[in-house]
């Protein structure tokens, strides 16, 4: 991001225009704390800049699970053809003795 372009004092109940479409209200002020309310239309995602990179990665972890997903009835099969296969080898070397 680029540098600070706006900086303004407000109380609350005082309001914050971006282009006509977004408000920004300020909600509560406390000792650590400022809680602003933003008013914006549905296709303008507004979220928390921190919860971005979480995002990102919750995105690449379901894409990979799905692409596991596509390929775990092909494992599935082979996994039990081997344990079938260990089980015949098992009850033969048992009827051996």
């Amino acid at each position: 991001m680029g540098e600070i372009v706006f900086v303004v004092r407000r109380r609350v109940g005082e309001r914050i225009l971006i282009a006509d479409e977004i408000e920004i209200e300020i909600v509560e002020i406390s000792k650590t704390r400022v809680k602003l309310g933003v008013r914006a239309p549905r296709e303008v995602p507004v979220v928390r800049a921190e919860t971005v990179p979480v995002a990102a990665e919750n995105r690449a972890a379901s894409a990979w699970a799905s692409s596991q997903a596509a390929a775990a009835p092909a494992q599935l099969m082979k996994l039990l053809q081997n344990l079938q296969d260990n089980s015949a080898q098992t009850v033969a070397c048992v009827s051996d003795q």
